[in-house]
């Protein structure tokens, strides 16, 4: 495949594309709905700052989030957080219900963040999850009675109904994860606080890991020590948090170096590195490789 720019877009523009229907109530924010598509919008890798939720039901379809491939199937649900690098291979159809969220949404809507984080961690590593007939038929049902309320004239409390259904699909969305995860319950006190901090790092992470790549710097920002901060978030994630840095800045290094038109320099002037040397000894490091040899496989 020729190598293009990794494109980012919208859930505006994204609604465009995939030609959604306009509605006096329906804003820029969430996107819902159901049919058949052959993903060619997909074709090539890009961004979008939205959640992406998706039920399928017929059809099937091979795509890559984060450089993952994952086969997608009648009764398979998927999860994409914002900013996850999306493609789409073999041009097969695929019939879905789909919901996109805007993050100011998300952040809007009645969903406890604090319970929901931890699990949308483990979704970003496992975000493909194969589920029966009757869960499939469940959430498709929910999709339908959004829809229904988005076909009525706008009310009063037009926004607030849509939202609430909403709420209630991605509880059940999680529930499912949840119980396949068998995540145990969060204990009260000292682990609530881990679990704050560890938000909080991963909130940080998600927007400075470009520029950041120091422990300090995020203790800093917390307000906390950087031995205190390497504690809490190896005891509630099981990884370091210069382990969590390195994977954030080698999955941005390996998706350039992939998917772009960029020069090893330029990709390691764009991440921060003083030169392209010490931006290859760390790539080798963490990678096992060059950049150079990534670059060519």
């Amino acid at each position: 495949m020729e190598k293009s720019e990794i494109k980012s877009f919208t859930l505006a523009q994204l609604k465009h594309l995939m030609g959604a229907p306009e509605s006096e109530h329906i804003n820029d924010e969430y996107l819902v709905g159901h049919g058949e598509a052959t993903l060619e919008i997909f074709r090539y890798p890009f961004r979008i700052d939205a959640f992406m939720i998706g039920i399928c039901t017929g059809g099937e379809a091979v795509i890559s989030t984060n450089l993952s491939r994952y086969k997608l199937e009648e009764n398979t649900l998927f999860v994409i957080g914002p900013n996850n690098i999306i493609q789409q291979h073999e041009q097969q159809r695929l019939s879905s219900y789909i919901i996109a969220l805007s993050r100011a949404f998300m952040q809007r809507i009645h969903i406890d963040l604090k319970k929901m984080m931890p699990l949308l961690l483990r979704i970003a590593e496992q975000p493909v999850l194969r589920i029966t007939d009757e869960q499939s038929r469940m959430l498709g049902q929910y999709i339908v009675s959004i829809e229904a309320e988005l076909r009525k004239p706008a009310t009063l409390f037009t926004q607030e109904i849509v939202g609430g259904l909403i709420s209630v699909a991605l509880y059940k969305i999680g529930d499912l994860f949840h119980q396949h995860f068998d995540r145990p319950e969060e204990t009260p006190g000292i682990k609530d606080r881990a679990d704050e901090y560890f938000k909080r790092f991963m909130l940080l992470l998600g927007e400075h890991y470009k520029e950041q790549r120091a422990v300090g710097f995020y203790a800093r920002e917390l307000c906390i020590t950087p031995k205190y901060l390497t504690t809490v978030i190896k005891r509630v994630s099981g990884r370091s948090a210069s382990e969590w840095i390195d994977s954030y800045v080698i999955l941005e290094a390996k998706t350039l170096l992939k998917y772009s038109d960029m020069s090893i320099q330029e990709i390691a002037y764009y991440l921060n590195f003083p030169n392209q040397s010490f931006f290859g000894s760390y790539f080798k490091r963490n990678a096992g490789l060059s950049p150079s040899r990534y670059k060519a496989q």
